[in-house]
């Protein structure tokens, strides 16, 4: 049976999309068989992302109404596949997706479902129990202190949860609030999975454009995706992430 990692976030903006795409090339990288399920109904963008638009007919509403779950499943490349979200609101329900959650596990290595930002957690508790959710936040006072009431909401509803830091910059990060990454720890109440640095490439990610193999933002979607996977892998040095 497959891993389920659920990626979220309190605000919008903060590179959670990007991080669910980054981190589903990396474990692909790596050999496992990655499912990844946009749930951002209405403002889906993975498939813009992954560079397979022009190929998407069917979404996750269809196999949620019926249709074959490779109906609407898009090989993004070798081991990494897609089901994109609906473009209209209102087509996901609760039942429905815990069926297809339990059915994708079984079909491959590691699915990630990518939620939309918010506290909108209706549809959480639809996944199987064992997922691990992932909440991405940038390293500044307001996405922390959101980080943490995610955290809160998702302990309450018995889900367990781990941190991201996305978008980190170590000369910048010296001139702001949090004095180390313990301190943004200790604020958003998570235990820390991961951090992914600030670059262009993933910027240029959200315009499709691929990133490099040896670049640093997929040596730490790499790392992150080891850990997820089991492996002990080690924290860089801050001023070399």
């Amino acid at each position: 049976m497959g891993k389920i990692f659920a990626i979220t976030s309190g605000k919008g903006g903060v590179g959670k999309s990007t991080v669910s795409a980054g981190l589903s090339l990396a474990l692909s990288s790596l050999g496992y068989k990655v499912l990844l399920v946009d749930m951002d109904e209405g403002l889906r963008c993975l498939d813009l992302m992954l560079g397979i638009d022009n190929q998407v007919v069917l979404d996750l509403s269809d196999i949620l109404q019926g249709r074959e779950i490779s109906d609407a499943v898009y090989k993004v490349q070798e081991n990494l596949y897609l089901v994109p979200a609906p473009q209209k609101l209102g087509m996901i329900d609760a039942f429905s997706l815990a069926n297809f959650a339990n059915e994708v596990k079984a079909l491959y290595d590691v699915v990630i479902f990518d939620f939309p930002a918010g506290i909108d957690f209706s549809l959480y508790t639809s996944i199987p129990k064992d997922a691990l959710f992932l909440t991405v936040a940038f390293p500044d006072a307001v996405t922390v202190r959101d980080a943490a009431i995610v955290s809160g909401l998702l302990a309450e509803k018995g889900c367990e949860s781990r941190l991201i830091i996305n978008r980190f910059d170590y000369k910048i990060s010296k001139r702001k609030v949090y004095k180390n990454i313990d301190d943004i720890i200790d604020e958003a109440q998570l235990q820390l999975i991961g951090i992914v640095p600030q670059s262009s490439e993933l910027q240029l990610l959200s315009l499709g454009q691929p990133l490099k193999k040896n670049g640093k933002p997929m040596k730490a979607l790499i790392r992150i995706s080891k850990r997820l996977m089991g492996q002990q892998i080690l924290l860089p040095k801050i001023n070399k992430i």
